[in-house]
């Protein structure tokens, strides 16, 4: 994920939908009940509060080269590309260079893929029709991820729950 504003506040955003659900799930005693109510509620009010913070997405022009067989030019993906071509896999690099001199690097094999993106990697399901990762998702596995989403452009893609929409 890239370093920006718009991906550091999403990401906190996103914490703290799921301290809301995680809390919503605790199953407490009946005498608990008002103490759990009160703290989703502040929590709630917590979330409103940061989604009034939300910054504006930094503008980039990306140059995007998508190639089947690609060599990546990150090391750690280049030795995944060696391993892939010693078991005779095919896989797609998707490269993205922004304006600013950034570079995501995406390699996408059967369905899976690695993204190297702001100095970290990124293991997930590709999701072909939509051209995101899934991060943390593998589907034979079972595994249904962490809930982050990234761009080709290792943007993380967020939009707020409506519950936190102020009434």
């Amino acid at each position: 994920m890239l370093k920006t504003a718009w991906n550091e506040w999403s990401l906190k955003a996103l914490q703290l939908e799921t301290a809301l659900l995680a809390l919503e799930e605790i199953e407490l005693p009946d005498a608990m009940h008002a103490l759990q109510d009160a703290a989703q509620q502040k929590l709630l009010e917590l979330a409103r509060a940061w989604q009034k913070t939300q910054p504006a997405k930094e503008p980039r022009q990306w140059t995007r080269e998508e190639k089947a067989g690609g060599v990546p030019r990150d090391e750690e993906l280049a030795d995944l590309v060696k391993g892939f071509r010693e078991d005779g896999k095919t896989w797609t690099l998707y490269r993205l260079t922004s304006d600013k001199k950034e570079v995501v690097e995406t390699v996408v094999s059967e369905g899976r893929a690695c993204m190297a993106a702001g100095g970290e990697y990124y293991l997930g399901q590709w999701d072909a029709e939509e051209g995101v990762l899934e991060v943390g998702r593998d589907d034979e596995a079972g595994e249904p991820g962490t809930g982050l989403v990234l761009e080709p452009g290792g943007e993380l893609r967020y939009s707020p729950s409506p519950e936190l929409a102020d009434l």
